[in-house]
């Protein structure tokens, strides 16, 4: 147990550290890896989150690699579905993505509708008592 908590604490330091890599070849490899081990049903964000991966992918966002923003909004929404909601909220993931709800390519932003879906409260959560009128 405790030599598979170090495969995946290693895992994610490197391929958090493949996705500062110059080369775009190498950063679309570890996003599309990271977003691939988001689909196993035991993944959960926390070492992620721990090693500072969220400001990692809040840039990412701005990618001109369709393929890459595609895998980071992946990650997202698994962090999000996955009890990582406030670190991706505090971190200020919304601004970017709201930047992105008219992106030109059809499935990134119906990905960020859904990222946004998670992250956003429902007007009822956040009004928590009505504000008199002044007269």
């Amino acid at each position: 147990m405790a030599e598979d908590i170090q495969i995946e604490k290693d895992l994610i330091k490197d391929l958090l550290t493949r996705l500062k890599d110059p080369n775009g070849h190498v950063r679309e490899a570890a996003a599309e890896a990271l977003a691939m081990n988001t689909e196993d049903e035991d993944w959960r964000p926390e070492e992620l989150i721990r090693q500072g991966g969220i400001e990692t992918l809040k840039d990412l966002l701005l990618e001109k690699n369709l393929h890459i923003v595609s895998s980071v909004l992946e990650i997202i929404i698994a962090t999000a579905a996955n009890e990582g909601e406030e670190d991706l909220i505090s971190a200020g993931v919304i601004a970017i993505l709201d930047t992105m709800r008219d992106h030109r390519d059809p499935g990134i932003r119906e990905r960020v509708r859904e990222a946004l879906w998670l992250l956003e409260p429902e007007v009822e959560d956040v009004v928590t008592s009505k504000p008199q009128d002044e007269y």
